[in-house]
């Protein structure tokens, strides 16, 4: 069998990619393929040779190519499966996306799924779905523990298309917090924020950092929580699982996939954002009980075998 990946970068870089979907989803998708014994091609070009075709997250920058290669997809005997990461159908600012999108589902794909809630969206009206979670990080699970800061260090990581959320937070419900802002990201986010003419100037101060496995992991030894606001309802909970293997205590506003671990983080409410700024480490224990969750849930052969349900 021959599994072709359409994705802008090529399925080696997959595991370093700053993108989520990549090296939480597809980079899963290829070792699942690989120990099938599939062949595996990636890139955005058509591939008249495969006998499936994977659409993995279309970004800004691979609309046109991917457009040349929908026709492709509706050749006989071919097997679509459409990745579903973010809720695009119901865009109103993304118009390319969101035709791009409807015109994928009209191939009659399999769409994978991060989360439940986007399943059933797709299962009402008789698509089929595999719910398949976002992978983690390579990282090893970090102790919690008290950093003694005279000012606050706090970690935000996130791409671009999530800097609106933490522009919003830091200029409403931590407007008047001073601490150190360490922002994990790539060049766009930084400008977007740079740029930004805030109603209420924030109090805290940004640092910019390239994301980086490397870049968050050495954060954590400094940052006494994380803070993760979000505008996406059906995000996916990767980057709040990254914040507990980084042994941090989070504040995180509420989202479908956040609700399994919503005994172990705090919401943006100003008493628990008086407790977390004030006594961070009273969190501790609840990071240590999510990773011990997360170990159990999320481990790696198992997501490899959801994977491999699809492709077989």
């Amino acid at each position: 069998m021959h599994l072709h990946i359409i994705s802008s970068i090529n399925s080696d870089k997959f595991i370093k990619s700053n993108i989520a979907s990549y090296r939480l989803r597809l980079s899963y998708l290829y070792n699942a393929a690989k120990e099938l014994g599939y062949k595996v091609t990636s890139g955005l070009k058509k591939e008249s040779n495969a006998d499936i075709y994977y659409i993995g997250k279309v970004t800004t920058g691979m609309t046109n190519k991917v457009l040349e290669i929908i026709p492709d997809l509706k050749r006989k005997n071919l097997r679509v499966l459409v990745d579903y990461t973010d809720d695009l159908l119901v865009s109103i600012k993304d118009k390319k996306r969101k035709f791009i999108y409807e015109e994928l589902i009209k191939t009659d794909p399999y769409i994978t799924v991060p989360i439940d809630g986007l399943g059933k969206k797709f299962e009402k009206i008789g698509k089929k779905v595999f719910v398949i979670p976002d992978g983690i990080d390579a990282i090893s699970n970090i102790k919690p523990f008290y950093k003694n800061n005279n000012k606050k260090n706090v970690l935000w990581h996130g791409h671009n298309t999530n800097i609106n959320s933490l522009i919003r937070i830091i200029s409403t419900e931590l407007v008047e917090y001073n601490f150190n802002l360490h922002v994990v990201s790539n060049p766009l986010s930084f400008d977007i924020l740079k740029k930004t003419k805030f109603n209420n100037i924030p109090n805290c101060k940004p640092i910019a950092h390239l994301w980086s496995i490397e870049k968050l992991v050495s954060l954590s030894k400094i940052c006494d929580f994380a803070i993760l606001p979000t505008d996406k309802q059906w995000a996916s909970a990767n980057r709040l699982i990254t914040n507990f293997r980084l042994g941090l205590p989070v504040i995180a506003e509420t989202i479908n996939s956040y609700s399994d671990f919503s005994d172990y983080y705090c919401e943006f409410k100003k008493k628990q954002i008086i407790k977390m700024y004030n006594f961070p480490q009273k969190w501790h224990e609840s990071v240590r009980l999510a990773q011990i969750k997360i170990d159990k849930d999320f481990n790696m052969p198992s997501l490899i075998n959801l994977w491999k349900k699809v492709l077989v």
